[in-house]
């Protein structure tokens, strides 16, 4: 129900979701869970596309919440962060795209050249134990 009352036609705006269909979605499981007694069913299933899914995550604050779910907007975002992850768990990275880590050696002296960039003192004995020469 949060979700319906925030989402509006101005949100195609962005131009990455049509907020008309997300609105058909969320009215949908609205109409299953909500009778017309005031009575509520139980859960529903909604298919969204990952556009959907980040604009609904920023429709959700982790402070939302009912009197009766004190914890709601922690478990939405909880139900949103699990479907943005599935979206993104398969992406492949080629294998040269993992940066390799700088041996000690490399970032002493990448230390040393930007300490002497900046007033010229060395910076560094070279035995990975950092001196500050200005102080003395």
């Amino acid at each position: 129900m949060l979700l319906t009352d925030r989402v509006t036609n101005i949100d195609s705006a962005e131009g990455t979701v049509e907020a008309r269909s997300l609105l058909l979605k969320l009215g949908s499981a609205y109409v299953e869970l909500i009778h017309e007694d005031g009575g509520r069913g139980g859960e529903v299933m909604l298919g969204l596309t990952e556009a959907e899914a980040w604009l609904l995550r920023s429709k959700v604050s982790s402070a939302d919440k009912l009197a009766t779910r004190p914890r709601l907007g922690v478990q939405l975002l909880r139900k949103l962060y699990r479907v943005l992850l599935d979206f993104n768990t398969a992406l492949e990275f080629p294998e040269d795209a993992v940066a390799e880590e700088p041996d000690k050696r490399q970032v002493a002296d990448a230390i040393t050249r930007w300490r002497r960039s900046i007033d010229g003192s060395t910076g560094s004995d070279h035995t990975n134990n950092f001196t500050d020469n200005r102080a003395a």
